[in-house]
């Protein structure tokens, strides 16, 4: 299973796009929050399933700001971070994850891309598309293979 993900959009929908062509063939886009409904809006272009969170810049909107799913066997939990503090560590976000029996997090508000292995849980954070706070744009395509490994492609590109 190919899975894009993207955070931090900020309705800058040309990034997103561009984000999306990168990623090529994907069979699922998780949006990590602020601005889901960038993905709501680009969506009717691909028709793509997805998965979203709420991030804190995503005011009145309806949602959840954490969900956990399951894809081809992994506990995956989506949030945005900024409930657990991500700028001070991902202390909190462990011990949420650990708490729920994640194997994988994928989390933004940080707005720079991060990939880290704590205690056999795999932490992804695919920076921002559109306000990358270290001037590199990315988003993440992250591939379930069938024996269960987890392959993970980060990408950047300019503006």
């Amino acid at each position: 299973m190919r899975i894009g993900i993207v955070s931090d959009t900020h309705k800058n929908l040309f990034m997103l796009d561009k984000a999306i062509k990168l990623m090529g063939d994907i069979d699922l886009l998780i949006h990590l929050g602020d601005c889901k409904e960038d993905l709501i809006k680009i969506n009717t272009k691909y028709n793509l399933d997805y998965e979203a969170v709420l991030g804190n810049n995503d005011f009145l909107r309806e949602g959840e700001s954490e969900k956990l799913i399951v894809l081809k066997g992994k506990k995956i939990l989506l949030t945005h971070g900024h409930k657990y503090n991500v700028y001070f560590g991902l202390d909190r976000l462990y011990y949420r994850a650990a708490e729920l029996e994640a194997d994988v997090v994928l989390y933004g508000h940080t707005h720079v891309q991060h990939i880290e292995w704590i205690n056999n849980i795999l932490f992804i954070n695919p920076g921002s598309t559109s306000l990358p706070r270290d001037r590199n744009p990315g988003c993440i395509k992250m591939t379930i293979l069938d024996n269960g490994e987890v392959d993970i492609e980060p990408i950047r590109f300019e503006y």
